[in-house]
């Protein structure tokens, strides 16, 4: 069979998703391909399978992924595809798969694979990343689940991720922050966007940032309403010295991104 795998990722936790399930399927003879979306670039009309991995944010996808999806012309014949989400806990997939699927249903696509895989945290502005040794962890279970995850798809059996509130929210609550997120959130948060006096305008943040959003002014970043919020910037600066207002203090804190991920390069 030919798979063709493509994601989005912030700090690599899809792209280790995406090609472990490569390494799987071609360690089984098969043909498979792996590479980052670009908004606008239409996918092959001959694959037996496609993949996607994005990561959750604020219960749903990227807009970069929504509009990259909402781009893709419609297959002529149906097309079998899996989708998987990255995310710190199963319960915050929230309405990540609804849209995908809802998308992906117009192009005349047909989900045979939806799954959550739980990598690393990467929101260190206002959460706790884990340690080094913690990091290791979860990912190496992460890879486990996902071998699995390819063997069921290889193996042609068809399960599919479950919605279910998180259980630290209310129904209104989980809507609230969703919407709030998506229309309202995305679009202001690039303004909260600060450097310490550490930063010496190296401007790795503006040649790594996935959706160039990054620009430099003063020999110091601006974030642009593009920003997706991804956290490379953030988690891969060499002096540690971006941070957000309003409670984001970064000082002191673990970074993570997956080891093996090298931004320069998928660049």
């Amino acid at each position: 069979m030919k798979f063709v795998l493509k994601y989005f990722t912030g700090t690599g936790n899809s792209l280790k998703i995406l090609d472990t399930c490569k390494d799987a399927f071609i360690a089984k003879s098969h043909v498979a391909s792996i590479s980052a979306i670009k908004v606008g670039q239409q996918l092959p009309q001959d694959a037996d399978v496609i993949g996607f991995c994005f990561p959750v944010y604020a219960f749903g996808i990227p807009r970069i992924c929504r509009q990259y999806l909402k781009e893709l012309n419609r297959f002529k014949k149906q097309q079998k595809v899996f989708v998987l989400i990255s995310a710190g806990d199963a319960d915050e997939a929230g309405l990540a798969f609804r849209n995908c699927e809802k998308i992906l249903t117009k192009k005349n696509c047909r989900v045979i694979y939806s799954a959550v895989v739980q990598m690393p945290v990467n929101w260190i502005i206002f959460e706790k990343a884990p340690s080094e040794k913690e990091a290791e962890a979860i990912i190496q279970k992460g890879v486990e689940f996902t071998y699995q995850v390819a063997r069921d798809i290889l193996n042609g059996v068809q399960k599919f991720h479950q919605f279910n509130y998180p259980k630290r929210y209310s129904k209104f609550g989980f809507y609230k922050d969703y919407f709030l997120f998506k229309y309202l959130g995305i679009y202001n948060l690039c303004r909260m966007f600060k450097t310490y006096d550490s930063c010496n305008g190296c401007q790795l943040c503006s040649k790594i940032c996935p959706t160039q959003s990054i620009v430099m002014v003063n020999n110091r970043p601006t974030w642009t309403y593009k920003c997706e919020q991804c956290m490379r910037c953030v988690n891969f600066c060499p002096k540690g010295a971006i941070y957000q207002m309003y409670g984001g203090d970064t000082l002191g804190k673990d970074r993570y991104y997956e080891p093996s991920f090298k931004p320069l390069k998928e660049m």
